[in-house]
């Protein structure tokens, strides 16, 4: 896909897996139409692709916690309707076993959160566990807690769904060629746009997203309220 870069950018992402292209789509549905996303391989290429893609409420204990669950599934279930490309989410429900007494205390005061958060959690007995799961084996077990909200998704289509989304709304993406260096901060970079590296990239935000990086040199990317330092490629 061609794109023009111009010579700056309200924003660089860099890293694109599923935390670096999520960032991008959520500053796109803000209404930051020029932000760009580097990556050093493919889209998804680093840890997001063996990602589990689990979408579970299990341990939370925070109204933020509690809103980015809400937030996450109901983005997943509608994302192939915004962008046609499908996050393969399964509202399947989730499991989460106690076989102590103080596991079982401390599900039930997340369960008891989680509810007056509007989240739907009930506490259930080792024989309703078995008839839900024949194959699990229950000696020990003291209780579990079913939340049938929950569920999974493909980490590489929630990704891919939301860089289509992205796009739409103008942000761009393209490979890492070279970092423009100075002092030890990133000054700018060159990237690749059809083999031809161009250069001049100064935006106002860096939003470093890649992780940890394999090896490299650490820099201090420079942001509008701190500094980041993280591992380059």
């Amino acid at each position: 896909m061609k794109h023009d870069f111009p010579s700056a950018a309200q924003a660089v992402v860099i890293g694109g897996g599923v935390i670096g292209i999520s960032t991008a789509y959520h500053l796109a549905a803000l209404g930051w139409t020029d932000v760009v996303v580097l990556e050093r391989d493919k889209l998804t290429s680093g840890t997001t692709w063996h990602a589990a893609g689990l979408i579970a409420s299990a341990g939370m204990s925070t109204e933020t916690l509690s809103w980015i669950f809400r937030h996450s599934r109901d983005l997943y279930r509608g994302l192939k309707a915004e962008t046609g490309v499908s996050t393969g989410f399964h509202q399947c429900g989730h499991l989460h076993i106690a076989t102590t007494k103080a596991r079982r205390e401390a599900q039930r005061r997340e369960m008891n959160f989680m509810r007056v958060m509007g989240h739907e959690k009930h506490e259930i007995s080792p024989a309703e566990v078995s008839a839900m799961f024949p194959l699990i084996e229950i000696e020990g077990m003291l209780s579990a807690i079913w939340s049938p909200e929950d569920g999974r998704a493909n980490p590489v289509d929630v990704t891919m769904a939301m860089a289509a989304g992205a796009r739409k709304r103008g942000s761009a993406s393209s490979k890492v060629a070279r970092w423009m260096i100075s002092w030890s901060s990133v000054a700018g970079c060159a990237v690749l746009q059809h083999r031809k590296a161009r250069s001049g990239r100064k935006p106002s935000c860096w939003l470093p997203a890649c992780g940890r990086a394999r090896s490299g040199q650490r820099l201090a990317f420079p942001c509008r309220c701190r500094r980041w330092s993280i591992t380059t490629f």
